[in-house]
């Protein structure tokens, strides 16, 4: 009758381990996979395939709300602030116009411009970067010399540690 009972003390146990997997951040996650992956044993890989499918679960979620983007949220702002100015400026201009110079008239355009080539300028560099140093390319492990498989077998136990799959 001890099985039944060791049976369900694990069920319980894993059940536990699960909820609150739920509610730990995600370095805390990673660290309970590193934790876990050097156990042995069917308890431990259960563990093991907990983790495995809570990090897929938040994976799958995308991140949260606040790590979103805050460029986005800078361009409303500022739409949404320059409006009124903007609406005014227009209104005073077109009672004026004759008495206005003309480099105030084109100075939003130059405005405009300078922003759009400083983006310009940024997404430049960027793409060149990624020339520059392309993504790795899958190698044969038969190719690697002695030290690129020292290198592979030493990322190989590193990522076992912190519990991904290899």
């Amino acid at each position: 009758m001890t099985t039944p009972t060791r049976s369900l003390d694990l069920t319980a146990a894993l059940a536990q381990y699960r909820a609150t997997l739920r509610e730990v951040s995600n370095a805390e996650l990673e660290h309970r996979a590193a934790a876990v992956a050097a156990l042995p044993g069917w308890f431990a890989g259960e563990l093991r395939r907990q983790v495995d499918e809570e990090r897929e679960a938040r994976r799958a979620a995308g991140p949260p709300s606040s790590a979103r983007s805050w460029t986005p949220q800078v361009v409303v702002g500022a739409v949404v602030a320059g409006a009124p100015a903007s609406v005014l400026a227009g209104q005073a201009l077109a009672e004026y116009a004759d008495r206005v110079p003309q480099a105030l008239v084109w100075s939003p355009a130059v405005a405009v411009g300078l922003i759009a080539a400083v983006v310009g300028g940024g997404r430049l560099a960027r793409w060149v970067d990624d020339h520059r140093h392309p993504l790795a390319e899958d190698v044969d492990e038969a190719d690697l010399d002695q030290y690129g498989r020292e290198l592979l077998a030493r990322v190989r136990a590193a990522r076992r540690a912190r519990g991904e799959v290899c």
